[in-house]
């Protein structure tokens, strides 16, 4: 796929998992949760048009604002350290987490540089019933540009208990997981350079400024 098609497929992630944090939405259904937040985050995306061509590093604010409260970093970080959580001591995990949320803001802001909401559409599939027991949840989706191949979208999400609230934590683009890619880059980089000098990287990383067109690496490549 194309760098391009992987950052569309990245900004229409921020859409469909963002909300007002200080309006949460609470659908107990994962798949109308998304539909519902998609809906609403849209009309705030066009508004804030103005503000965002004056100073493309106000994405940032808008991804922590909007969409943070629906996924679970935290889980993600965890999973993206995989066997190295033995290894590292309770003050390096707090930076690592840390790290990887700040890297999460920024990619999805360097995202939205090139989103389009005149031209990228989506479609949800059919959902499954899930069982009143259910703590975690695929929910399918489709993404469409004119004259481009379509996209297939899948979010892997669950019930955070202490929120009370369904939180995305992986998004599967045309059968890659960005979850088990980032795990396998970021294990290659505490091997070869340790875990310390892998956060600084990472935060480095974070720290970049978003510029208008910002170009974004294939989010299955490269810090």
């Amino acid at each position: 796929m194309a760098v391009k098609q992987w950052i569309a497929a990245l900004a229409v992630t921020c859409l469909l998992v963002a909300s007002a944090s200080a309006d949460l939405i609470r659908n107990e259904n994962p798949h109308e949760l998304l539909k519902e937040v998609a809906e609403k985050t849209f009309g705030r995306i066009e508004a804030d048009r103005g503000k965002i061509d004056k100073d493309p590093n106000y994405l940032k604010d808008i991804v922590e604002e909007e969409m943070m409260p629906y996924v679970d970093s935290l889980y993600a970080s965890k999973k993206v350290l995989g066997r190295y959580f033995r290894d590292t001591d309770k003050e390096q995990r707090e930076r690592f987490y840390r790290a990887f949320y700040d890297y999460l803001v920024a990619t999805y802001a360097r995202a939205f540089t090139q989103y389009d909401e005149d031209i990228h559409t989506v479609s949800f599939e059919p959902s499954n019933e899930l069982a009143d027991d259910a703590r975690s949840a695929i929910v399918r989706t489709r993404v469409k540009e004119e004259g481009r191949p379509e996209i297939r979208l899948d979010f892997r999400i669950r019930y955070d208990s202490d929120e009370e609230i369904w939180k995305a934590y992986d998004l599967v683009v045309e059968g890659v997981s960005l979850l088990n890619s980032k795990q396998s880059e970021i294990s290659s980089v505490i091997r070869a350079n340790g875990i310390d000098k892998t956060i600084e990287l990472i935060e480095k990383k974070a720290s970049e400024p978003i510029k208008a067109d910002d170009e974004v690496e294939n989010p299955a490549e490269g810090i």
